[in-house]
């Protein structure tokens, strides 16, 4: 379901295929998400980009990740969400909760400010 890669220091986790993450799978990408997380892991960017929408399931799996890494110290961020995703996210005032950006590469670079 997720895959994990580096981008220089930055683990980035994404969707291995385009899908929604609602009430049918949220647990288990909560679970896979807590599963690529490593315990020295301080930033980590989410690429959403392939991900077609978020229902509140979708959302609220991601605050335990958010949670764990604001209790490590550490920082959680999004990247590269649709407009129609960014809209969902807005709407609910997730982007007061977890930063987003518009690429990995902002992402990343707002790690190294």
């Amino acid at each position: 379901m997720l895959d994990r890669r580096q981008v220089g220091e930055i683990p980035v986790i994404a969707l291995a295929d385009p899908a929604e993450i609602d009430f049918n799978n949220s647990d288990r990408f909560k679970q896979a998400f807590l599963d690529l997380l490593q315990s020295d892991d301080q930033a980590v960017v989410f690429d959403g980009s392939a991900v077609q929408f978020f229902d509140s399931s979708g959302l609220g799996a991601l605050l335990p990740i958010q949670r764990l890494l604001d209790q490590r110290g550490g920082r959680f961020v999004v990247a590269g969400l649709s407009r129609p995703v960014l809209e969902i996210f807005r709407m609910v005032g997730f982007d007061e909760l977890i930063p987003i950006f518009d690429d990995i590469p902002s992402a990343v670079g707002s790690f190294e400010s």
